[in-house]
């Protein structure tokens, strides 16, 4: 009997600053006229997507606000008539400027800003109030006003045997090309606005589709590069993130473990065209996860 296939779907506890508080904040939880219930915002992923361009996607279209996504919160599973289901959520917070304008349509005719102990008493469903509790934990431990470093391994580049010139001017494959167009929405969908890479070829076309589309000048670095010491490596690590409040760096895998030794992030050995998400908040790492 073949498996069930499972559907991916994802979403966000999104936040914003409660006003006349330094420190409060407040959550949106929202309507479904379907189910009549109240949940978190979320919606299944579209064919080839990845799950954290879903969450902002679903989030603006049920919504009406733009945001960019935090830490990670647990995947929430359950069964529904087509089979199993997994939620994949990050907390969200309102990108800076953007308006946001609630429209009622057919997912959400209503939404509500609450505090968090407003919000549980509001959720209609157990795994939302899960959620809830560790938002909650990240609010208490200052895990949500972040900052974000995205570091990437090249995308699949051309192979050394196959290219006649220089080293640092080998291209990217075919499929390395495609490997740097996906990658565009996921770096946006974390608010990065910064790009530093590795003068290589392979690395600045791999940052390239998202620097053109965020309208972003990717800066070159040269102690990214293959071969360069690590206390160089070291600084030029540190200069970057102090610059940049939400950036991607990109190198090459020799020396990804002494990026990641100054971010305090055990190196998970990243294959061509991926990556690892890494949210601080001064020298402590709140969360990080690969990206995809």
């Amino acid at each position: 009997m073949a498996s069930e296939r499972t559907i991916l779907a994802a979403g966000g506890i999104v936040w914003r600053r409660r006003a006349g508080s330094r420190t409060g904040v407040e959550v949106l939880v929202a309507h479904r006229p379907r189910y009549d219930d109240w949940t978190f915002p979320k919606g299944k992923s579209e064919p080839g997507e990845s799950l954290p361009v879903t969450a902002v996607r679903e989030i603006e279209e049920e919504t009406g606000f733009r945001v960019r996504l935090g830490a990670d919160l647990p995947d929430v599973r359950y069964r529904v008539a087509a089979g199993p289901k997994v939620v994949s959520y990050w907390t969200a917070r309102l990108v800076k400027g953007d308006p946001g304008r609630f429209v009622p349509n057919d997912e959400v005719d209503a939404v509500q800003w609450l505090r968090p102990r407003d919000a549980a008493r509001r959720l209609t469903y157990a795994h939302d109030l899960d959620l809830l509790e560790h938002f909650r934990v990240l609010r208490d431990t200052d895990g949500l006003r972040t900052r974000t470093v995205v570091v990437l391994r090249h995308a699949k580049a051309q192979s050394r045997e196959s290219f006649a010139g220089r080293d640092e001017q080998r291209p990217l494959a075919d499929v390395g090309r495609h490997q740097a167009c996906a990658l565009a929405p996921v770096l946006s969908a974390f608010g990065i606005t910064a790009v530093v890479t590795s003068p290589a070829v392979r690395c600045a076309d791999t940052v390239a589709p998202f620097a053109v589309q965020a309208g972003v000048a990717a800066r070159t670095e040269a102690r990214f590069a293959e071969g360069s010491r690590p206390r160089d490596t070291t600084r030029a690590v540190r200069e970057a993130i102090d610059a940049s409040k939400h950036v991607v760096l990109c190198s090459h895998g020799p020396v990804l473990p002494d990026i990641f030794a100054v971010l305090g992030v055990q190196d998970p050995g990243l294959a061509p065209g991926h990556g690892v998400v890494v949210h601080r908040r001064g020298e402590r790492v709140v969360a990080s996860s690969l990206l995809g």
